[in-house]
């Protein structure tokens, strides 16, 4: 009768026990967070891109665009060179795309404030913005990340982490 109560309580305590790490899964999350992120620090950049300081610069969105592939769902694209229209944003894309059909890097593209995922402003030598930049950097090369991390400013928003 011990033997089979030990046996229970063996088993419960295995069934409690929290599944394996699933690190895609946790990627995801933490994308999925710095996007949100972005979009409620989103009127930041507005405010900066309308009235830059002096040493503020290059101003760009990624944006969440339809793909154009045949295939459903968005490329997430950095775009340059934005203006801003009270009903739509309108820019460069700053990179080739892999799925936006005959679109090539500096493509003019049209999308709505809706689908802004991300934003990034230089302030002197360091980049504000880049919230999904940030998470995927242990993702990156490691060259491209070695670059990018010391131009990366403390925080997104500028400035100092806790």
């Amino acid at each position: 009768m011990r033997a089979l109560l030990a046996a229970c309580v063996l088993a419960l305590t295995a069934c409690g026990e929290a599944p394996a790490a699933d690190p895609e899964a946790e990627f995801q999350r933490e994308l999925s967070a710095a996007k949100d992120k972005a979009k409620a620090n989103l009127a930041l950049f507005w405010t900066h891109f309308g009235e830059p300081a002096q040493d503020e610069y290059d101003f760009s969105l990624k944006a969440a665009l339809p793909r154009r592939d045949g295939q459903s769902g968005v490329e997430e694209a950095w775009v340059e060179n934005v203006a801003r229209a009270p009903d739509k944003i309108i820019g460069e894309l700053s990179a080739q795309p892999r799925y936006l059909g005959d679109l090539k890097e500096g493509a003019i593209v049209e999308f709505q404030p809706s689908q802004v995922v991300d934003w990034a402003f230089m302030r002197g030598d360091r980049l504000l913005g880049h919230y999904t930049t940030r998470v995927m950097l242990p993702r990156m090369d490691t060259t491209q990340a070695e670059w990018l991390r010391p131009l990366l400013s403390e925080t997104p928003e500028g400035g100092v982490a806790e």
